[in-house]
């Protein structure tokens, strides 16, 4: 059967035009029909089973009935977790409605809007009971375990007793009870958002869960203190993000970021296809970890 097939027989929608959106880690398809458009999100085998996809399909349904800024789904035969079989394999799939606008520009105004959407998932992430269980980004799997995954190419670069040392530095910074917690975007960047004039649509709730709201915008921080500071303005406007909590974002500026070069590497669950990062390169990383160390934690 082919995928027109399936999603005409899960979802009813009668001759979709498809365009595959090559996305790194799930394979996202934009469906069109006559009146409207979709996105399949067919999910990464190596990294989600369907019990994964069911926890970020009903955190969304709840997020969306409590008016959080996010994309909505659409229910299949199955409910809103289906499978497809695909290189004749099973696949989780699920169908969202297409966010309107387009990934904005970064600018100030854009960062405000983030900042809020960021406070309003939060808000409403708070009252969500969940059903099964998914990750828990504790100091464990955000530092331990990505530096395992990483530990023999980091040898191989010379950079593990490094790393290891600054593993040690950076669980202090998050050892503060203070710190906020609950569930988390994880992955809240422009790239995962689409703006329509002043509303901004969230989508690509694959890595959420729970965590330090200090990690969620890390990457704002990272790449620029303004509009870090414009986030923190639309977020303090729905919701309280305390001075511990905004001091703690910098620590995450590596902890995040361990993840993401865990993935380059080639070393995620989640990571396919060739590897974006070499050995060769890791001493420069570690190197810009140490220097961010010194300019933003000191």
């Amino acid at each position: 059967m082919t995928l027109e097939e399936q999603i005409e027989r899960s979802f009813g929608l009668k001759n979709p035009t498809l365009k595959h959106l090559h996305t790194p880690v799930n394979d996202v398809v934009q469906v069109t029909t006559p009146s409207s458009k979709f996105a399949l999100k067919l999910y990464n085998r190596a990294s989600r089973a369907a019990k994964d996809v069911k926890w970020e399909l009903d955190l969304i349904e709840h997020l969306v009935e409590q008016g959080a800024p996010v994309v909505r789904p659409v229910r299949g035969t199955a409910g809103y977790v289906e499978e497809f079989i695909v290189d004749g394999q099973p696949q989780a799939a699920a169908l969202f409605e297409w966010a309107p606008g387009e990934k904005p520009k970064a600018g100030h105004d854009t960062y405000i809007l983030l900042g809020k959407a960021a406070a309003r998932i939060h808000k409403a992430a708070d009252s969500f009971v969940e059903a099964s269980s998914r990750d828990n980004y504790d100091a464990h799997l955000l530092i331990d375990e990505q530096l395992e995954r990483m530990k023999p190419l980091l040898v191989e670069a010379k950079q593990w007793s490094k790393m290891t040392a600054l593993a040690e530095r950076l669980k202090q910074h998050v050892a503060n009870p203070l710190l906020d917690k609950g569930i988390c975007h994880m992955d809240l960047t422009l790239d995962n958002v689409h703006r329509a004039g002043d509303t901004l649509t969230v989508f690509d709730f694959d890595s959420a869960g729970t965590c330090w709201r200090a990690l969620e915008p890390y990457g704002v921080l990272r790449f620029s203190e303004d509009y870090f500071k414009n986030w923190l303005e639309g977020y303090r406007s729905v919701r309280t993000f305390s001075q511990e909590n905004e001091q703690a974002v910098a620590a995450f500026g590596i902890i995040g970021d361990l993840r993401v070069v865990a993935w380059k590497l080639g070393v995620a669950r989640s990571s396919r296809g060739e590897p974006l990062l070499t050995v060769a390169e890791l001493p420069g990383v570690v190197d810009e970890w140490l220097a961010w160390e010194r300019n933003m934690l000191q």
